[in-house]
């Protein structure tokens, strides 16, 4: 069985990598009308309300020396659009955390390419991977993110964060997609933002034997 110090060597590596590669992507809104129905203040994507627990983590900068790299990550208990519970807890697994927006084009251009990867591979028993829709803007392109989620058929499950997106701050908040890699101990490895940032075969295969 490969050893936690060997382990701990690839994910310093590869975090190094993503480093090289990952530029901070400007959040950038593009406003259009909607109807009443679709649009209204009270549509059901706009009353996520997960509690968050525990200490935030510094904003995002960059990958490379990021100093929250081996902090304990917050909890998240939250729902998904129906109800259903859904939690980012310290549970003893591993974790992929990606925050999604509905509006981001870059995020539009992700989800896809993580449905594909999930369908056509297997998570290890031992590593999660939770998507949060986050920075939900009902006057935004692709309102509601229920909707846009469900016509790509994306199978992760989904927290909803709060109108204030708290969770997305809490995880410090890198632009979009925004990844935070978690080891099962419940401490941050790594985090990462933008499209095609994250390989997801090899992040599985480290995480699986931390």
């Amino acid at each position: 069985m490969t050893s936690r110090s060997s382990s701990s060597s690839n994910a310093k590596t590869l975090l190094l990598w993503l480093g090289g590669a990952v530029v901070v992507i400007g959040l950038v809104a593009v406003v259009v009308g909607g109807n009443s129905s679709s649009a209204g203040a009270d549509h059901p994507d706009l009353q996520g309300a997960p509690v968050v627990t525990g200490e935030s983590l510094p904003p995002f900068q960059s990958s490379e020396n990021d100093p929250a790299v081996g902090s304990l990550v917050p909890e998240v208990v939250g729902a998904n659009f129906d109800g259903t519970p859904v939690s980012i807890e310290n549970n003893g697994k591993a974790k992929m955390i990606v925050f999604l927006a509905h509006w981001c084009q870059f995020c539009q251009a992700e989800v896809p390419e993580l449905t594909d990867w999930l369908e056509n591979n297997e998570l290890p028993d031992n590593v999660e991977l939770i998507a949060v829709a986050t920075s939900i803007d009902r006057l935004a392109v692709n309102f509601p993110p229920s909707e846009w989620l469900e016509r790509e058929g994306f199978p992760a499950p989904v927290i909803l964060d709060s109108a204030a997106a708290e969770a997305y701050l809490a995880y410090g908040a890198g632009g979009f997609p925004f990844w935070a890699m978690v080891g099962p101990d419940g401490t941050l490895l790594a985090r990462a933002t933008g499209a095609g940032q994250v390989n997801l075969t090899d992040w599985t295969t480290i995480l699986s034997v931390l």
